[in-house]
């Protein structure tokens, strides 16, 4: 049983795109339309297709990808073809001021309508004084005085007969009525009064006592005259000013006549007006406080907020809301101080991006969504009761409420669509019953693509597109195919190219500024590995000091030699952006025992679930492989040495299985060699991620320490597909210096490492030949057995 040495050959065959034929860009078409994510792009347009409630949409795919761009596209064109929604204002409720009302009027229409109302407002201030002074309405007034004072005159010459039947005069004054005693028909003095008897004075007193209720009387009359009259001039005026504000009312109401509730308030307007001429008419109070002028003066009563104006619209909103806030979606009510006092009014009410896409479309990315708090479950609540508030967050959370100010809820039609990462919509699927109703369409983008001739072609097409539109420098033939082969490495797949075209537009951009410094016309291949160099090297410190701890030996990892229970395994570490891969010392001690094996990682709390889970499934192959006639009896430690952090992931099964092997056939294993590679409970090898990675980082330990011809990797056969390694290692296996063998079977690997034959069972399950790995490994285990049984 051998693995298999991949050659140079089968290496750069894998590695490189040169099979494809290209252009230089300057020769491509830019690309039109998306590449591949017909998947997405179909139920993109499913779900926004559908006009039915719930039938939302979570676009779903890794960052990079341009799902954003792609969406923001295909929903424009979508909203062009919807008919633009209603403008929506708001204006003073005059039964109660604290809950303004919300019309809804066609597009542009509420714009016009506030425009109405301030030429209204103008209008009736001019109007209204004029016709007041013309001299006909004068008249009128001047007659309904007039008339009120013979009234009052007569009254007054009745009370004056009466007071002088009982021996009185009455005189008006600014005081009041004063009524004065007559003696022989003359007015008595104050100082004639002093010089009358008590008698006197008191027969005068009961004289004046009858004269009382005349003048009750007089006043009551005077009262009920001069009432008469100002409601007199008061409906004089109000007739007046009826006729004065009818006539621009009714042009609004016929203006308006299909807009629904405009003529009631129109009706609401014209009766505030009547009830409150003097604020029309009346002159500024000289000395008066100007703060309370200008207030009475402000009109703002008859304002119109216009809240939503589509007016200038084509088709259907799309509003992208890159801050999310709870004021930014939903619409706040501001505030001003004046004189240290904070208030607010109908007209400081601001609309948020929910009401904006009324009608349309609402894009929200779900990272920035879920940054600010309340705002989730409030949009779903919009969502379930099609229709919005705008509030102040205090009254969202039924905390006491600082605005005084609620408007009418307004109705909500529109899609909302979300833009996130796929575990966050399994994440909300799963827990959240709300979001499963609601988001009945689920979009999702690939982060790769097959490579073949066609997408290759689209590919370049992009490359040349994105050249074109950042302003960069064409590219090279050769050029186009080494993005095409750094887009398969992004997704370790010679087979596959990555669709997170942000990376590669980086790249271009990278390989630009380097052809900029050489002063040329063209990005070329060597620009392109240049800026990809360079993005390593930045990336690449924790890396190096990681590489300088082995090559100092403050961590020992041998890169030659034999030894027994040691293996070298590899392991990917990702830090921020930088991905790289690690060489880790593996031991396996062995003795006679029935624990089993020890995972120290996980007795010690540093194995992560799945590293565990692998630790089990060697279990079960030794248990599968050696304990068929017998128990094992053997204790088994295996450990990752000098490793202090977190292990996890079942990529050193192989390495770990093959260090017990040694350990139990006491046969010494390669150290030039590292393995990767994960295992089943039959032995056989199954692939795992970061393979270039891991490679690499051990072909530039070797290289540091010295190659020596006798080094390489041992992979699963499985990930010869993901194989897109530098050119400096495949050049070393072209040379012989370093190797890359596939492993499909456990033992496979352990021939590889130890360079002997791992052995085959026979009939009764005994293992031969004597010499190899695993007959070995058995004899150690049936020693390990009888020892037990001698101490029982």
């Amino acid at each position: 049983m051998k693995g298999t040495k991949l050659t140079s050959k089968q290496l750069q065959k894998r590695c490189d795109a040169s099979q494809f034929k290209f252009k230089t860009t300057a020769e491509l078409d830019v690309l039109e339309g998306v590449i591949e994510q017909e998947r997405a792009v179909r139920s993109l347009k499913t779900g926004l297709n559908i006009d039915k409630r719930n039938y939302n949409v979570f676009v779903a795919g890794a960052s990079g990808t341009g799902r954003t761009t792609i969406v923001r596209t295909i929903i424009k064109d979508a909203a062009g073809r919807r008919p633009t929604p209603s403008d929506w204002a708001l204006v003073y409720n005059f039964r109660d001021r604290e809950r303004p009302c919300a019309l809804e009027f066609p597009p542009g229409k509420g714009r016009k309508f506030a425009a109405d109302m301030d030429w209204l407002v103008d209008h009736l201030k001019e109007e209204l004084p004029r016709a007041f002074r013309e001299r006909d309405h004068q008249e009128e007034v001047q007659q309904i005085v007039s008339g009120s004072l013979v009234m009052e005159h007569e009254n007054f010459v009745e009370l004056s007969e009466q007071a002088a039947s009982v021996g009185f005069s009455v005189k008006s004054t600014k005081t009041g009525l004063v009524t004065v005693p007559l003696k022989e028909e003359k007015a008595l003095t104050n100082k004639e009064y002093e010089a009358l008897t008590p008698e006197e004075k008191k027969e005068i007193e009961e004289r004046r006592r009858q004269l009382d209720p005349h003048i009750h009387d007089f006043v009551s009359k005077t009262r009920d005259i001069e009432a008469g009259t100002q409601a007199g001039i008061k409906r004089k005026q109000e007739s007046l000013a009826r006729q004065v504000c009818s006539r621009p009312i009714r042009r609004l109401k016929r203006r308006y006549s299909k807009v629904k509730r405009v003529g009631d308030y129109l009706s609401g307007v014209r009766d505030h007006i009547l009830a409150n001429l003097a604020r029309f008419v009346a002159e500024p109070e000289e000395g008066g406080n100007p703060v309370v002028e200008a207030a009475l003066r402000s009109f703002v009563e008859y304002k119109v907020n216009v809240v939503v104006d589509n007016g200038e619209l084509e088709g259907a909103p799309l509003i992208v809301e890159p801050r999310p806030s709870y004021y930014n979606l939903f619409g706040k009510v501001e505030k001003k101080v004046e004189n240290g006092v904070y208030f607010t009014d109908f007209t400081m009410v601001k609309a948020g991006s929910v009401l904006r896409a009324n009608g349309g479309y609402l894009l929200i990315n779900t990272n920035d969504l879920f940054a600010y708090p309340l705002v989730w479950e409030n949009l779903k609540t919009i969502l379930r009761y099609r229709e919005s508030t705008i509030e102040d967050m205090g009254e969202h959370l039924g905390v006491l409420p600082t605005s005084g100010i609620r408007p009418e809820p307004i109705p909500v039609s529109m899609k909302i669509v979300l833009i996130g990462p796929a575990h966050v919509y399994d994440l909300l699927y799963r827990h959240d019953e709300d979001f499963r109703k609601l988001f009945q369409v689920k979009s999702e983008f690939d982060f790769e693509m097959k490579r073949t001739a066609d997408s290759v072609d689209q590919y370049a097409r992009f490359v040349a597109t994105t050249c074109r539109n950042e302003g960069l420098r064409q590219v090279t033939a050769d050029g186009v195919a080494a993005i095409v082969e750094f887009g398969s490495r992004l997704v370790d797949s010679k087979e596959r190219v990555t669709l997170q075209f942000n990376e590669i537009c980086n790249m271009l951009i990278e390989a630009d500024s380097l052809a900029g410094e050489d002063s040329v016309d063209l990005i070329t291949r060597g620009h392109l590995a240049e800026a990809l160099a360079q993005r390593e090297y930045r990336l690449s410190l924790l890396e190096e000091k990681l590489r300088e701890e082995i090559l100092e030996h403050s961590i020992f990892i041998a890169v030659s030699g034999d030894r027994v229970g040691a293996v070298n395994g590899l392991a990917v570490y990702e830090v921020g952006n930088a991905l790289f891969g690690k060489p880790a010392r593996i031991t396996a001690a062995v003795y006679a025992g029935k624990a089993g094996i020890v995972n120290v990682e996980r007795e010690s709390k540093l194995s992560g679930r799945i590293h565990s889970k692998g630790i089990l499934i060697i279990s079960g192959y030794l248990g599968a492989t050696f304990g068929q006639t017998e128990p094992l009896s053997v204790t088994v430690s295996v450990c990752f040495e000098q490793s202090y952090g977190h292990i996890d992931g079942d990529s050193a099964s192989i390495a770990e299985l093959s260090a017990i092997l040694s350990s139990l056939s006491g046969v010494p294993l390669k150290q030039g060699f590292a393995v990767t590679g994960s295992v089943n409970q039959q032995g056989d090898v199954q692939p795992v991620g970061g393979i270039n990675e891991k490679i690499e980082a051990w072909f530039q330990l070797c290289l540091e320490e010295g190659l020596t011809g006798e080094q390489g990797v041992v992979i699963p056969a499985a990930n010869v597909r993901n194989l897109m390694l530098k050119d400096e290692v495949v050049a070393a296996v072209a040379d012989g210096r370093f190797a890359v063998h596939t492993v499909s079977r456990v033992e496979e690997a352990v021939e590889i490492l130890t360079g002997r034959s791992a052995g085959q069972a026979g009939p009764k399950g005994r293992y031969g030949p004597e010499d190899s790995v695993y007959a070995l490994a058995q004899e150690t285990l049936c020693r390990y057995g009888e020892v037990l049984q001698g101490d029982d």
